[in-house]
């Protein structure tokens, strides 16, 4: 079964509610069009959760992984030697799970087909006859064909009745971004308070073994109290080194800086085509720019994020 197959195969085994670009439409291919839309919406959510779930449970098992071995080296819990095994085996079957699930690919893939869907809604509902399947960038034609194919075989979409799109289209996906770009904003803050956080307690507890071996040396600190503040140091230092592994493997995935840049793209340019729209009104060349600026972030968007498969930490 492909790609193509999968999705139509989700959408119809999918019973609960759809997302909508607007309501209350009546012309059908805006209908057919607000339909699709709906269920690539919220398959993609629900893959992303997934994907999240995935990427927490596999940055978690790395971390207890790396502590339990801290513990069994340092601290001598032999038992701990089936922990780091049990941790083991856990990364290898989350990620099989994530294999079996191809909830990344899912979420991506039908995020790209969703936002593609939008932008061929807005073109229809403002009169133009353009198919989203010929503007589509190249590098989503070749990755990601079957999007081109659904795509495709939309019939005419040119609404009956043209419509402004600058309330519903423009200021609706500002707002979007806005409120997404503060969204990430904070939790861009909480991955670097926590690295600074990490990393002063790293340099202190540097300083601190530093001073430490050369007071030792100087002062014939006895071995049983030397190896003892050995030990904390170490699981100090080890301990720090499994949080960045954690925040690294979690936030880093979510590439949070990336997301960032994209929501001041798309802010500055929903307000240019505001602005132009306020000035000279909608037109068709307008439109067809905002509307090729649009699926080029989103082709931007995919190809950052594809990058970001679960992956094992060890």
């Amino acid at each position: 079964m492909n790609e193509k197959e999968i999705f139509y195969r989700e959408k119809e085994a999918y019973g609960g509610p759809l997302t909508h670009i607007m309501d209350g439409i009546t012309d059908s291919p805006l209908k057919e069009i607000n339909t699709l839309y709906g269920a690539a919406d919220v398959l993609s959510i629900r893959n992303a959760e997934k994907h999240r779930r995935i990427l927490l449970m596999l940055s978690i098992a790395g971390t207890l992984l790396t502590l339990s071995f801290l513990l069994y080296d340092e601290v001598e819990l032999h038992g701990l030697i089936i922990a780091c095994g049990v941790m083991v085996l856990c990364l290898f079957f989350i990620r099989r799970t994530a294999e079996r699930l191809e909830c990344h690919r899912k979420y991506l893939q039908y995020r790209v087909l969703a936002e593609s869907l939008r932008v061929q809604f807005f073109l229809s509902l403002a009169g133009l006859r353009t198919q989203v399947a010929e503007i589509l960038p190249w590098s989503v034609r070749r990755g990601i064909p079957w999007i081109r194919e659904v795509l495709a075989e939309i019939p005419q979409t040119a609404c009956s009745s043209k419509q402004p799109i600058l309330d519903c289209w423009v200021r609706d996906q500002k707002k979007y971004h806005q409120d997404a770009l503060k969204n990430t904003e904070i939790k861009n803050q909480t991955d670097g308070r926590v690295a600074r956080i990490v990393l002063l307690i790293t340099i202190g507890a540097y300083v601190t073994a530093l001073l430490f071996e050369l007071a030792a040396g100087r002062y014939h600190v006895g071995s049983a109290d030397a190896d003892r503040i050995r030990v904390v140091l170490k699981i100090t230092l080890g301990t720090m080194s499994a949080i960045t592994l954690f925040m690294g493997n979690y936030y880093g995935k979510m590439s949070l800086s990336n997301r960032i840049d994209d929501h001041k793209r798309m802010i500055a340019l929903y307000e240019t085509a505001e602005e132009e729209i306020l000035k000279n009104g909608e037109n068709e060349n307008l439109l067809l720019f905002l509307a090729r600026e649009f699926l080029n972030e989103n082709s931007t968007w995919y190809a950052y994020q594809n990058k970001n498969k679960p992956d094992l930490v060890m």
